[in-house]
């Protein structure tokens, strides 16, 4: 049984192990494909954030890592939310472009492979 951020209960549809490669990180990471309506794509967790070195900012919606000496910077989507489902609380916290010449990987870029 999965605890959802709205406190139901939800049973997982099906569990997939799946490789995660973002340019110089291949990762791997069980998912729990769950059959409901939400507003992400993918969960990760705290196993999976620790055997990776990375720290995630809620915030910023982006996770960094470091890999040989350099910082390296994961953005979420950064448009989110449809005009219809956009709400100001949540849509205002989402930024156009990353600070001051860090690398950034958009989602386009940052590939999800089987």
């Amino acid at each position: 049984m999965i605890q959802g951020f709205n406190q139901g209960g939800q049973r997982a549809v099906d569990i997939i192990r799946m490789q995660l490669t973002m340019e110089d990180m291949v990762s791997s990471a069980l998912f729990y494909v769950i059959d409901t309506k939400t507003s992400y794509n993918m969960l990760l967790c705290r196993p999976w954030l620790h055997e990776n070195a990375v720290v995630p900012s809620t915030w910023h919606q982006c996770f960094k890592y470091y890999r040989n000496c350099i910082l390296k910077k994961v953005l979420g989507d950064n448009k989110p939310f449809t005009e219809v489902e956009s709400h100001f609380a949540d849509a205002k916290y989402y930024f156009e472009d990353a600070k001051n010449g860090k690398e950034v990987l958009s989602p386009q870029r940052a590939k999800v492979m089987k």
